[in-house]
């Protein structure tokens, strides 16, 4: 059963964010770091609430072991950041890109991080943005690691995002007929959810806003990664996969259903089993202490144990938070033990070419003794046969 989360629709306060960053300070004391350095936008704006595009001028946040971090900003971007970051940093601009010597944000960097300090960049950075880095250099993914136990305040805004894929969702099954056109749900679907977005939360940040609300008719459902045309009309039968994912100012969530329109041809019915037998014993696994690897193991190897080794595609589930695809990562090469607090997704599949796709996705939260959705639309084949035009 879904778990009761009261959603989150407000900024972080400046407590949250404060406590994020004396966890990365503490990270940083056990690692003997002087300096931490995060140019990953996803990083910042979960140390600070500043969202944006760097384009070619990049920005660091500058985190010391103690005192003010600094945000290294192009001049054009500081009023910008000052509105939206919500702790105390200071600001050290460079010049407009390219800069003259002197004035380019390499040179910033090296007035701010002495040669001789220990400092930890992330591994997300450019080969060319590494070599500009001052100090004695550590790859050291520490805000990465921090993210992926969340806070109550991250729930809340993970709750709430859930809830609104649950829109979409609903919009998609209630127009999804043959006949229509897939233009139609993606437009009624993304305009619920955006609508709901821009309706429930003061001031969004649309840089970090964005939802995608579609059907993967069964022509293609076996592919997860193609693009449906927006003017391909649905038909009979099945099965087709609703795919909604949503990032609602900063949060992200997404509810998927595979579903039939007026009848479920008989070849469909083995592997929806499977993958629903295969879906449950994922829930069953997911708990503090499992690794998260494991869990991938036994739900691959009961798909394999129904004849269908040859149709999997992907690993059981990912992480959510600021992103809708981020660590921890339900997959056999994952090192990650499961933790109360982390939010992944459960989405076994079996794709099968010339008849379709089978998977249904949730947004499932860790606790202290199992795990919940909080995406509760039904999983029911009952539930997901539509009726025709009639």
């Amino acid at each position: 059963m879904p778990i009761e989360i009261t959603p989150i629709t407000a900024k972080p306060p400046r407590e949250e964010l404060e406590r994020r960053m004396a966890r990365v300070r503490k990270a940083m004391a056990a690692q003997a770091l002087d300096c931490y350095i995060c140019a990953n936008t996803e990083n910042v704006y979960y140390l600070t609430n500043f969202a944006y595009i760097p384009f070619e001028r990049p920005f660091f946040l500058v985190i010391p072991a103690a005192g003010r971090p600094v945000m290294v900003a192009p001049k054009l971007e500081v009023s910008h950041a000052a509105d939206r970051v919500l702790v105390d940093v200071a600001y050290h601009t460079y010049d407009e890109f390219p800069a003259p010597p002197g004035r380019t944000f390499v040179d910033a960097l090296k007035k701010l991080v002495p040669a001789d300090r220990a400092v930890g960049i992330e591994s997300s950075l450019s080969l060319a943005l590494k070599e500009a880095m001052p100090g004695k250099l550590r790859v050291l993914d520490l805000v990465d690691d921090l993210r992926m136990v969340k806070s109550a305040y991250e729930i809340g805004r993970i709750a709430y995002a859930a809830s609104v894929a649950e829109s979409g969702l609903k919009t998609a099954l209630d127009l999804a007929r043959p006949g229509v056109q897939q233009l139609t749900i993606y437009t009624e679907g993304t305009r619920a959810m955006l609508g709901r977005v821009l309706l429930e939360i003061p001031n969004p940040n649309l840089l970090v806003t964005k939802a995608i609300c579609a059907v993967w008719p069964k022509a293609l459902s076996a592919q997860p990664h193609s693009t449906p045309g927006l003017f391909d009309a649905f038909t009979s039968g099945g099965p087709n996969v609703v795919i909604v994912t949503i990032q609602a100012d900063g949060y992200s969530a997404e509810v998927e259903r595979t579903f039939f329109m007026e009848t479920v041809p008989d070849a469909a019915r083995k592997p929806w089993a499977a993958m629903m037998e295969a879906r449950a014993l994922a829930f069953a696994r997911i708990r503090p202490g499992v690794r998260a690897a494991e869990v991938d193991e036994v739900v691959l190897a009961l798909i394999r144990k129904h004849g269908y080794g040859e149709n999997i595609l992907h690993r059981t589930g990912h992480g959510f938070g600021i992103t809708g695809h981020e660590p921890p990562w339900v997959a056999l090469g994952s090192d990650t033990v499961l933790e109360p607090n982390m939010v992944v997704s459960v989405e076994p599949g079996i794709y099968l070419r010339g008849l379709g796709g089978f998977r249904h996705s949730d947004t499932v939260l860790v606790t202290e003794d199992g795990c919940v959705p909080l995406t509760a639309w039904s999983d029911r084949l009952e539930d997901l046969i539509l009726p025709g035009n009639a």
